[in-house]
């Protein structure tokens, strides 16, 4: 079956790696989505009904559990501008410009840059980013309560880490 004992012991450890860096996800009841339509890969919760959701020049999924709002939209073949998918966010959203912070910023995991941005207005909490990555822009953000953000940020902090670009 194995070809070699080094071949056995990188899927070991690939396995190890994968199980540990899910283990979090396994209390929220997460699974894997991919689109390769739209080149992304993310979590979302497990009881999530997901659509398609096509606004303007964007289009990918939005899902909704519990309340949990989850979208992860692509400008495919334009790398707009930070202001542009700025703009989107709060379109999408509903939520005031002005709320909005951004976290951090950097480049990975197939995006050629992207910011990390909260955003508070009320009883709603926005978390997520954008960015530009290999099949253009992408602006993937969830939207909860502000009590539920901050009861299950790690939960949150983890999806954002699962998001690759491909």
């Amino acid at each position: 079956m194995w070809k070699s004992i080094r071949e056995f012991c990188v899927v070991c450890v690939v396995f190890f790696v994968t199980l540990t860096a899910t283990a979090g996800f396994a209390a929220a009841e997460w699974n894997e989505y991919r689109s390769e339509k739209y080149g992304f890969i993310m979590l979302v919760l497990s009881n999530t009904t997901i659509q398609e959701k096509v606004a303007g020049p964007w289009g990918g999924l939005y899902a909704i559990d519990e309340g949990v709002e989850v979208w992860g939209m692509a400008r495919l073949g334009e790398k707009a501008t930070a202001e542009a998918m700025e703009k989107f966010g709060v379109e999408l959203t509903g939520v005031a410009a002005g709320s909005w912070q951004q976290v951090s910023s950097g480049s990975g995991n197939g995006w050629e840059w992207f910011r990390t941005v909260k955003a508070m207005q009320g009883a709603r909490s926005v978390f997520g980013g954008y960015g530009v990555g290999p099949k253009g822009s992408y602006l993937m953000l969830i939207r909860t309560t502000a009590e539920d953000f901050k009861e299950n940020e790690s939960d949150y902090m983890d999806w954002y880490g699962s998001i690759r670009l491909e």
